[in-house]
């Protein structure tokens, strides 16, 4: 929400769950009731015109399904999922049944999908992403999967001295690169880095100068 307010975008926001870092930087989630997740998301729906959504964490099955069923009725809204299944802190362990859930019903739903290294692993199969070839290799299988559009983040992950991101369209493949940051402060960077597309496709931007707005942003 802040990302949109930064970008002179209005938000609303659908709470589906509490991720809660501790000093010891373990995390835990608390999910929230499905049925609350599905009340406050009808009542957004309800009153705002909207076109432009951007999905993150939502890590239980029952929400995630109630979710993808009230997305259906309304096949005008264009999709920016992150799909979240690895924090800073940690990467989470879903069940197999989110994943396959996520990857069968809700990622075919996706104008774009912005996965990081290891959730791109995870959607993709591959066992690891260390280079341009297999950040090539894992787009394509994972835009295979339904998405229109699929943007990997390098992110601190992946070697070398260059922020590496990488955007994948049916037509097109496109670098975005800069200096890595030597800093501590990175997290939610990629929660912010969707938040900053979702923003700029909202004001009608490119898709290439919103991931590029956004990575700029970002930095």
């Amino acid at each position: 929400l802040k990302t949109f307010e930064a970008l002179g975008t209005f938000g609303l926001s659908v709470v589906t769950c509490l991720a809660t870092v501790q000093a010891n930087r373990q995390f835990t989630i608390d999910n929230i009731a499905s049925e609350t997740v599905l009340t406050q998301l009808d009542a957004v729906l309800a009153h705002v015109p909207i076109t432009y959504v951007k999905i993150g964490l939502i890590n239980d099955v029952a929400t995630l399904k109630l979710i993808i069923a009230r997305l259906a009725t309304e096949p005008q809204l264009q999709l920016i999922i992150d799909p979240v299944l690895a924090f800073k802190e940690g990467t989470l362990t879903p069940s197999q049944s989110y994943l396959e859930i996520l990857k069968t019903q809700l990622l075919p739903r996706a104008l774009v999908v912005t996965p990081n290294l290891i959730e791109a692993c995870q959607l993709s199969g591959l066992s690891q992403i260390t280079n341009r070839t297999e950040l090539e290799q894992a787009a394509t299988i994972i835009r295979s999967l339904g998405p229109q559009n699929v943007v990997i983040k390098g992110g601190q992950r992946l070697p070398g001295q260059t922020a590496l991101d990488l955007l994948q369209t049916s037509t097109s493949q496109t670098y975005f690169e800069g200096p890595r940051l030597n800093t501590s402060t990175v997290d939610g960077a990629g929660c912010t880095f969707s938040a900053a597309i979702t923003a700029e496709l909202a004001q009608g931007q490119s898709l290439e100068k919103a991931v590029k707005t956004a990575k700029d942003y970002v930095y």
